[in-house]
């Protein structure tokens, strides 16, 4: 509360100081007496005061140099930050576009959780000088239909597939860890910091990362990598740039839960590093080490892990998604298959895991998960078993029975 406080104050003051540097936006139509806290409603109103906002020029060129400086992937910026930088110069020119008092701008900042902005295509991020042909745009679930905001804040429906000649800013739910592993000073990482390269990957809650050292020069970690990867449509919509895809490990936990053990992605450190934007890759990405696994068959003995990709739209290796929607696609897969969803690791075996019947169920994982957004792609499943792994691959992604949404291969290094 003090916080909030503190920022309600922060808000209003920086709204006079800096009253000279920005001239007040014309305020838009009163807003409605039945205010929406969802999510997705907060998300809208702050894309829309900040199209708003953003018909000044002295914000629009602060905002773009912002963009231009960005050294995160596809020159992203973190929202939250980025308001309170420069003495909140951005917050308070927001707060002057919208029909909101600074009280219920902050509410939708908290309402819409951690947000990133930035131009999503490539094309338009080189091009667009500045001015005041933008659109702000933002969507929810990657089949909602993207929505955009022009200068004068009127509301926009935009193609789903499709962008728009109009250079597109942007305003969604945040993918990147901008702070390299150090949340605390997420208030502070417009748009990367914590420069800390050095650790495991991210496992949540599990073995991987605590047990992950960087390897030597030229050496790797022991363990089973992933190799190859194809995935089956990019689950992604080009409102919100590269697909974020991610190899999930899970494990039993204690008391019977299902946790997961580690994970693999472009926020992965050490070998748990991977980052895939196309429909095929291939290289070398740790998904579990071998010190992990030898932890892990400690505390559970003969244990198998399951393998399941996703694509992440929220925080990343962090399931989000429709608890009974994923609850249902793995029920059929571990139906289809008779239970033979998971593995074991063998390193006598050149590609390092064989397949074993799965003892335990995700669904108490997939069910105590925040609900929101991310893909659920497939659960990996032994190309020995499943019958139809494409030659050089040897496991392949299912999904609600016997839907085949990718291929991977994977490979004992060590």
């Amino acid at each position: 509360m003090r916080r909030r406080l503190a920022l309600l104050v922060a808000v209003t003051l920086a709204a006079g100081a800096c009253s000279d540097a920005l001239p007040p936006v014309s305020p838009p139509p009163a807003a409605s007496a039945v205010r929406s806290t969802s999510r997705d409603a907060a998300r809208e109103r702050l894309a829309q005061a900040l199209a708003r906002a953003l018909a000044d020029p002295a914000t629009r060129a602060a905002v773009k140099h912002r963009l231009d400086q960005s050294n995160a992937p596809e020159g992203k910026l973190q929202f939250q930050a980025l308001l309170h930088a420069n003495q909140g110069t951005l917050l308070a020119s927001i707060a002057r576009s919208a029909a909101t008092s600074p009280a219920e701008l902050l509410a939708d900042l908290d309402a819409a959780r951690n947000l990133e902005l930035y131009l999503p295509v490539a094309a338009q991020r080189a091009a667009w000088a500045g001015d005041a042909n933008y659109l702000v745009g933002t969507v929810g679930h990657d089949g909602d239909q993207p929505i955009g905001f022009d200068p004068t804040g009127a509301r926009l429906l935009l193609d789903p597939r499709t962008p728009p000649r109009v250079p597109v800013l942007a305003l969604v739910a945040q993918e990147t860890d901008f702070t390299r592993g150090h949340p605390d000073q997420m208030m502070a990482c417009v748009d990367m910091c914590g420069g800390d390269s050095d650790g495991g990957g991210g496992g949540s809650g599990g073995y991987g990362g605590g047990n992950l050292v960087n390897p030597p020069s030229g050496g790797l970690v022991p363990g089973l990598y992933l190799t190859q990867s194809h995935i089956s449509g990019s689950y992604e919509s080009w409102l919100k740039g590269d697909p974020e895809y991610e190899y999930h490990v899970y494990g039993l936990g204690d008391s019977g839960a299902t946790v997961q053990l580690a994970c693999t992605s472009e926020t992965g450190k050490g070998g748990y590093y991977y980052d895939q934007n196309d429909p095929d890759w291939s290289g070398a990405a740790l998904l579990f080490s071998d010190a992990a696994y030898a932890d892990y068959q400690a505390k559970h003995p003969g244990a198998p892990i399951r393998i399941m990709a996703w694509e992440d739209d929220d925080e990343a290796c962090v399931d989000h998604a429709d608890g009974n929607g994923v609850s249902a696609l793995v029920t059929a897969v571990d139906n289809a298959y008779k239970q033979v969803t998971s593995g074991k690791l063998d390193p006598t075996i050149l590609r390092g895991i064989r397949a074993a019947p799965s003892i335990f169920s995700l669904l108490t994982a997939i069910h105590n998960i925040i609900l929101t957004n991310d893909d659920f792609i497939g659960n990996g499943v032994d190309g020995l078993v499943a019958g139809d792994a494409p030659s050089g691959y040897n496991w392949v992604l299912k999904s609600d029975g016997t839907t085949t949404t990718g291929w991977f291969a994977v490979q004992h290094m060590p």
